[in-house]
């Protein structure tokens, strides 16, 4: 029997340094991967609409923070918050509905939507992205993701009052007020 033994080199410093980065490369490539998939398999989800209650649609508290409105402050998570100051828009009658379209490419344009009493309405949010990829409301019981284009949210016919909706973040609001 022979007594060869083999002996390995200690790694050198270069080495080291070698082994050291291309394990961190590999770490990022899996943090990247792994939120790559995450936001594949977010966007591909279909939006949930909470019913309104029996009793009809309940309108937001006056004065509110926690409820928005055209006075609130800017999205400081990205660029495309609008400017906070109220933007006013109608919807327009078309038959037995009420039809307005608000654009979400800085903010909401319209941020505060002014609807008639008693007339279901269709609400179209133009496609959105950053803060303004998800609207919101809970006073109206919806939640629609505009990251894969436009999304139209169809409302019963509302009572006379002020309702809130918001970015995904809460960080973005508007108001509906139906007269």
């Amino acid at each position: 029997m022979s007594d060869t033994t083999t002996t390995e080199a200690a790694p050198t410093g270069g080495t080291r340094y070698l082994r050291t980065g291309l394990i961190l490369v590999i770490v990022v490539l899996a943090f990247v991967a792994t939120y790559q998939i995450a936001g594949a398999l977010g966007s591909g989800a279909t939006a949930t609409r909470v019913p309104p209650a029996a009793s009809g649609l309940v309108p937001a508290r006056a004065g509110d923070p926690t409820q928005g409105g055209s006075g609130s402050a800017n999205c400081a998570c990205c660029t495309n918050s609008g400017t906070g100051e109220p933007i006013e828009g109608s919807a327009t009658v078309d038959g037995d509905v009420q039809r307005i379209t608000v654009d979400t490419a800085n903010g909401y344009d319209p941020n505060t939507i002014r609807l008639a009493a008693g007339i279901p309405t269709e609400i179209t949010f133009s496609q959105g992205s950053g803060c303004m990829a998800q609207v919101m409301s809970a006073d109206l019981g919806f939640f629609e993701d505009l990251t894969a284009g436009p999304k139209t949210i169809s409302l019963p016919a509302l009572e006379p009052g002020t309702y809130g909706f918001s970015c995904g973040m809460e960080m973005v609001f508007g108001e509906i007020i139906v007269e």
